[in-house]
C-alpha cells in the first residue's frame, strides 16, 4: 500500500522559506544580542552562527526571483543542508546520546536539502513555483 503524497501549491511553498530565514536571522542575532559577543569568542559557536547566518540568508534569498541563473529550489536545499550541518556542531560536546542525536537530526534535514536541491526526486516539489 502507498501513501498519497501531495506536492505543495505552487506560491506556498516559497513564500513559507522566506519566513523561516528570517526566523533564523532573528533568533541567532536575537541570541548574540541577549548573551553578548563574548559568546562567540570560541571557535566553535563562531562558526555556528555564521552558518546560521548563511542558511537564513539562502531561505530569505529561495523565495524571491533572483535574476542569476540559480533556481530557487536549489537556494532552499542549500540553506537546509546549511540547518542540518547546525545539528552536528551543537551536540559535540554534550555525551554519546546528544551526539547521535544530532547526527540523525542531521542526516534527515540534510537529505531533504539535498534532495530540494536536485528538483525533488524523492520529496516531491513543484520546482516551478
Amino acid at each position: 500500500m502507498r501513501i498519497p503524497i501531495e506536492a505543495a501549491p505552487t506560491g506556498e511553498t516559497r513564500r513559507w522559506y522566506k519566513w523561516l530565514g528570517l526566523f533564523v536571522l532573528v533568533a541567532n542575532v536575537g541570541l548574540v544580542a541577549v548573551f553578548g559577543l563574548q559568546e562567540l569568542s570560541a571557535t566553535g559557536q563562531l562558526v555556528q552562527f555564521c552558518i546560521a547566518l548563511a542558511a537564513g540568508v539562502l531561505l530569505i534569498l529561495s523565495s524571491f526571483d533572483l535574476p542569476w541563473g540559480v533556481e530557487w529550489y536549489r537556494l532552499a536545499g542549500a540553506g537546509y543542508v546549511c540547518l542540518a550541518s547546525l545539528f552536528l556542531f551543537s551536540g559535540v560536546d554534550d555525551g554519546l546520546w546528544m551526539l547521535f542525536v544530532g547526527i540523525v537530526g542531521a542526516l534527515t534535514i540534510g537529505l531533504f536539502g539535498f534532495d530540494l536541491a536536485l528538483g525533488g526526486r524523492f520529496f516531491r516539489v513543484n520546482t516551478d513555483a
